[in-house]
Order: C-alpha cells, then sequence, then structure tokens
C-alpha cells in the first residue's frame, strides 16, 4: 500500500513539473468544452454545465476536478463563444484555470463545422509545507514557487449532425516546465508535448423510442500509450440514458443519466479499477449537471449540453 501511495505522488510531482494534462472525464460528450474550443454555440442555445469528479475515493488527495463551463452562438450563428472554469487538485499541486473560447461556425453538409479557439491561464499552487523531507536543505524543495500563473491556449474542430457528432482537438499546447535548481518556469511550444484528442459519436434509432449511442475519446501524447475510452449508452424515449464504458487504464464504469426537461440534465457515472490498483480504492464517482437557456427546437439532437 506504501509503495503504491509514493508512486502515485512522485507521478503526481512528475507532471506538476512539466506541464499539465486534461483531467479524466466519463461524461466526456457532456464536457467537451473542457478538451475542444469549437464546441462552443454547438447546443445553439445559451449552455450551463457544472461537472465535480472525486477520482480514486480512499487514497489520501487523490485528484478531484471540478468545472464550470458556459457556451453560446452569437445571433448571427456564425460564432459561438464560451467560458471555461476549473478547479483540479492533486497530491501537494492545486491547478485553477480560465479560458476564453471561440468558435467560427459554418454550414457544412447536412450539419455544422466548427473552428475554435482557446486562450486562458493557469494559476498553480504548491503545498511544499505537506512533504516531510529528511534535507531540510534541499534545493528541488527551496526554490519551488508556491504559485506560478501561466499562459496557455488550444486550437479545435468540431463537427455535427442530428446523428453524428467528431472532434479533432489539441488542448493546453504549451509547455510549463519547472526548473528546480532556480524555481522559475519556462514556457515553450514544443510539438513533442502535444497531446491530441479524437472524440466521435453516432446516434442508432433502434425503435420509435429507443436508441443507442456508441461513442470513443482518444487522447494521445507522443512517448505515451493511447488513452481510448468506449462508451454505449442506451436513450429510452429521449430522457434516460443507460450505458456502460471501457478506458483501456483496466477502468470500467457504469453511466446513468437523465433529461429531467428539455431545458434541465443530470448525470452521474461511477468507475473502478479492475487491476491492482483497483484492490487499494473505492473507485471514481464523477456528477454532472446541465441547464439550457431560451431552449431552441434547432438543436440537432438528443445531445443538448
Amino acid at each position: 500500500m506504501k509503495r503504491i501511495l509514493l508512486s502515485i505522488s512522485a507521478t503526481f510531482f512528475i507532471l506538476f513539473l512539466k506541464g499539465q494534462s486534461v483531467p479524466v472525464c466519463d461524461h466526456y460528450y457532456n464536457n467537451t468544452l473542457s478538451f475542444n474550443p469549437a464546441f462552443a454555440g454547438s447546443s445553439d442555445a445559451l449552455s450551463v454545465t457544472i461537472l465535480y469528479r472525486n477520482q480514486w475515493v480512499g487514497f489520501t488527495d487523490a485528484p478531484k476536478n471540478n468545472n464550470i463551463s458556459v457556451h453560446t452562438p452569437l445571433k448571427n450563428d456564425r460564432i459561438g463563444l464560451g467560458l471555461l472554469l476549473e478547479n483540479s487538485s492533486y497530491g501537494i499541486n492545486r491547478e485553477t484555470g480560465i479560458t476564453g473560447n471561440y468558435a467560427y461556425r459554418l454550414e457544412a453538409g447536412r450539419g455544422i463545422l466548427a473552428l475554435g479557439l482557446g486562450f486562458g491561464a493557469i494559476v498553480k499552487y504548491s503545498d511544499w509545507s505537506k512533504i516531510i523531507a529528511a534535507d531540510q536543505n534541499d534545493l528541488l524543495l527551496m526554490n519551488n514557487p508556491e504559485t506560478a500563473v501561466l499562459p496557455d491556449f488550444s486550437l479545435g474542430m468540431y463537427y455535427y449532425t442530428r446523428k453524428y457528432f467528431l472532434g479533432l482537438s489539441l488542448p493546453m499546447l504549451l509547455t510549463h516546465e519547472l526548473n528546480p535548481t532556480t524555481g522559475k518556469y519556462s514556457i515553450k511550444n514544443d510539438f513533442s508535448e502535444y497531446s491530441y484528442f479524437l472524440e466521435g459519436g453516432y446516434f442508432f434509432d433502434l425503435t420509435r423510442h429507443l436508441k443507442m449511442l456508441p461513442s470513443c475519446l482518444v487522447k494521445y501524447h507522443a512517448g505515451n500509450k493511447p488513452q481510448i475510452d468506449i462508451n454505449t449508452s442506451f436513450i429510452i424515449q429521449d430522457r434516460i440514458w443507460l450505458g456502460l464504458g471501457y478506458r483501456n487504464t483496466q477502468t470500467l464504469l457504469g453511466l446513468l443519466q437523465l433529461q429531467i426537461s428539455r431545458q434541465f440534465m443530470m448525470a452521474y457515472s461511477y468507475s473502478f479499477d479492475s487491476g491492482t490498483m483497483g484492490k487499494n480504492n473505492n473507485g471514481s464517482h464523477e456528477v454532472v449537471l446541465n441547464y439550457l437557456f431560451n431552449y431552441s427546437r434547432k438543436v440537432p439532437g438528443p445531445r443538448q449540453n
């Protein structure tokens, strides 16, 4: 158990030293704005989404993430704007980010093609008092700043129709690397550090009142094993979504989504690691709430958030 906790802490520390990563999300199709700026305006109404995720319950200082996303098209329908507020914690580290998103939307075939740009800043904070060091004069601890404000930006493409959606994005393009000797960050654009996100899904009409949505999210970073999320949900009368998912980190998940009204949606997921690590935690919980203001019948499918 101690070895596992030590490994997790070391991983968190390495991630914080060099750049940042987009937090894991089970309901990725409900939280697309967090990794693809082109999603802004895709609900054809003012949309507000709140997400909370508590990962690896039972581990001390395990990852937690919450965010609020707001996005809407403008009156001419060509432009979508979005705002994303995020807060995450892992180990001794905390990150708070704010990102503005711009999407230019074009009619393409039977759907909408959007090209997006996001720009914002991340505030990083480390509570070094939580670390008990054998050598209190260790330069690695003495020179590290407690707080740093760092810029970032992202690019994306998103295409959607009434039947399917497809997105490609490069979130967090800048690399923030901490020099442990000087305690200062260097900011650079390194192609080898890019993370690529590919998302897609298709709505199948099984009967008049039953649909099926298989979807997939692939995350790729050079030098690392791709992370693949595969979900399948059954949609009953456009109100109740029941689904299962698999992540190629030996993670299984269950999905529940309720469309309370045309404007209000709530979703929950529970995921657990079926491998060795899963024996030492109680799984992960995720809750999503979404509200659409001024609901429009132009929404291209049952995906309204």
